[in-house]
């Protein structure tokens, strides 16, 4: 649900703010943090960057629960990486939506300095 949310979110803020409750759900529910480290939950988030890697941490936590055949955290893991891959996913295209009329603003511009508009 959170990643379909995600998905469909207009603006960063609002995906700040459903990983935000994410993270809280997780370690309200994960307090022996047997599953999911706490330097993944930690928040604040601080941009996509930070997004970018606790999404890395999670595959790697994935792959190490994985070879300890433990289904559980591989679970609660896969969920996580799940949920972090729809909102770096739609952190990047709004990103990209935000800069592409910028770009082409500056283009027009150049363009009409080139021909002494």
């Amino acid at each position: 649900m959170f990643a379909d949310v995600i998905r469909n979110s207009k603006t960063e803020h609002e995906i700040y703010f459903l990983l935000t409750s994410y993270i809280e759900a997780v370690r309200f529910c994960d307090k022996l943090h047997c599953c999911i480290p706490e330097h993944i939950t930690r928040l604040p988030l601080r941009g996509i960057v930070e997004v970018r890697e606790r999404f890395e941490h999670l595959m790697l936590e994935l792959d190490r629960a994985s070879k300890r055949l433990d289904d559980n955290s591989c679970m609660v893991i896969r969920e996580g990486v799940h949920i972090f891959g729809a909102a770096l996913n739609r952190l990047s295209v709004l990103d990209e939506q935000h800069y592409v009329p910028q770009r082409m603003t500056a283009a027009a511009f150049d363009a009409q300095a080139a021909y002494g508009l």
